[in-house]
């Protein structure tokens, strides 16, 4: 899946914001992750979180909003 970007275009300034947190969720296995990046400019370690297929089973994940206690388990990754 692809990861959504925008940008925030005033005169002649372009500002990437990065990506809102979500969850990739396992509907074989039940296995979760949360894909939270630390920036706009994504480095390889981001690329391979954001990877849909789940370690455990092999099988492709479900993109799910995440919810508040998601976000808080996200900050201390």
């Amino acid at each position: 899946s692809c990861v959504n970007y925008y940008l925030i275009i005033k005169g002649a300034n372009a500002m990437a914001i990065k990506p809102n947190p979500y969850k990739l969720v396992c509907p074989k296995c039940g296995f979760s992750k949360v894909v939270a990046p630390k920036s706009d400019a994504l480095s390889p370690k981001d690329l391979v979180a954001m990877s849909p297929v789940c370690k455990k089973c092999g099988e492709k994940m479900e993109r799910k909003d995440t919810n508040m206690l998601d976000n808080i388990f996200s900050i201390f990754k």
